[in-house]
């Protein structure tokens, strides 16, 4: 492989299509079969990657006890800023109650991505 080309794995579907990719005068190369979803992925991958951010925040319950509280980001932030939103977050405080998709963070660091709760707390009680 080139110094210059990467091996991007496609994740759009299940197949994991394997292809190179490189730059060649600012036109970029793709070497290997992919769909047009495939295409639009790799470009971007390529280009800008991105993740969606999952982590979880400690909350304090009424008892005093730290319970971690999972939370996302809403969709993809560009992957570079995945560390500096990290000891972003960490920082927080949160207060309760909180429902599933609550927004936390609205445009978190410029991301243009809210950051969100995946559950309730405290918990509802379970119907036994």
């Amino acid at each position: 492989m080139p110094v210059n080309e990467y091996e991007i794995i496609c994740t759009v579907c299940a197949r994991g299509c394997r292809v190179a990719v490189s730059e060649d005068g600012g036109e970029l190369v793709i070497k290997g079969k992919l769909c047009r979803n495939g295409q639009e992925y790799v470009r971007q991958e390529y280009r800008d990657p991105r993740r969606v951010l999952t982590t979880t925040i400690r909350v304090q319950d009424q008892q005093g006890k730290l319970i971690p509280i999972p939370v996302r980001t809403k969709g993809p932030v560009p992957k570079g800023k995945i560390m500096e939103c990290m000891r972003f977050i960490k920082g927080l405080k949160l207060s309760v109650p909180l429902k599933i998709g609550d927004v936390i963070v609205h445009n978190l660091l410029e991301t243009g991505e809210d950051l969100i709760t995946c559950s309730s707390f405290p918990a509802s009680p379970s119907n036994s």
